[in-house]
């Protein structure tokens, strides 16, 4: 929700994804760059920048994004055409659900089954299929705090969501800390219990 605020209501977007949209890949990919760039591979937690969306399509029942891409980590890094699969951006979970990844394999299996009448080398092209291999990514604009970890941003905003006394615990303690040192300037705690706060003086 903050992630779809941010892009309508602060940068005025209204495309599913657009140029200059920063997100956040959600798992791990290793078919895109070559093993000799400076990533080596795409990681679960790098944030890209969208250069250009070449096109937006459906396949398989699902949405992809054709798009020129940066890794914001490794701005030496040649930028590459990607696919992103759009459907990750949304769904409830960190990445696509393994059953919906499962029906993508045998809806692109399907594609090879008169060429390669065995299993095994069908399995082989559906592995090298870019649309198998599309980005799983969500918006970067606003994450979780597990998500951060390792990152710093010059203003943090932190909203601590549902908490009751019985939460409060070592755990949590350690979560808080995780989150402020994510800020090097500036940091906003939003929608905080008022017993974190000093009001005496």
């Amino acid at each position: 929700l903050f992630n779809q605020h941010v892009r309508s209501r602060i940068l005025f977007k209204e495309e599913v994804i657009d140029a200059g949209d920063l997100m956040l890949v959600v798992k791990n990919n290793y078919f895109w760059l070559d093993n000799s760039s400076k990533a080596g591979f795409i990681a679960n937690g790098d944030i890209i920048e969208i250069l250009r969306v070449k096109k937006v399509e459906e396949m398989y029942g699902f949405n992809f994004a054709t798009a020129e891409i940066q890794l914001v980590d490794y701005p030496d890094e040649i930028p590459f055409e990607t696919k992103l699969m759009l459907d990750a951006i949304n769904v409830e979970s960190t990445s696509l659900p393994r059953q919906r990844l499962k029906d993508l394999f045998f809806e692109i299996e399907k594609d090879y089954l008169d060429e390669f009448p065995q299993k095994g080398k069908r399995y082989e092209q559906i592995l090298k299929n870019p649309y198998f291999n599309a980005l799983q990514v969500k918006f970067s604009y606003a994450v979780t705090c597990h998500k951060s970890q390792g990152g710093q941003w010059e203003v943090v905003f932190i909203d601590q969501g549902y908490l009751t006394k019985e939460m409060v615990d070592v755990e949590y303690l350690r979560w808080l800390y995780t989150a402020f040192t994510r800020a090097t300037e500036k940091l906003y705690l939003a929608n905080f219990h008022k017993m974190f706060f000093d009001t005496k003086n």
